[in-house]
């Protein structure tokens, strides 16, 4: 599983986590607002992002 958050700053109202994990052989995404628990998007599409 990989896991990654992201805060803009300490004044942005903006906050997220995103996961992506295999089930069989199927890549799963998530990103989520950690403080809400409704607040969700999940997609079985998945692009290596260079760095």
């Amino acid at each position: 599983m990989t896991a990654r958050h992201a805060h803009d700053s300490e004044d942005d109202e903006i906050r997220a986590t995103y996961e992506e994990y295999g089930v069989g052989d199927t890549r799963l995404a998530m990103i989520a607002d950690p403080e809400n628990r409704h607040a969700w998007i999940q997609s079985d599409y998945t692009e290596q992002i260079e760095q």
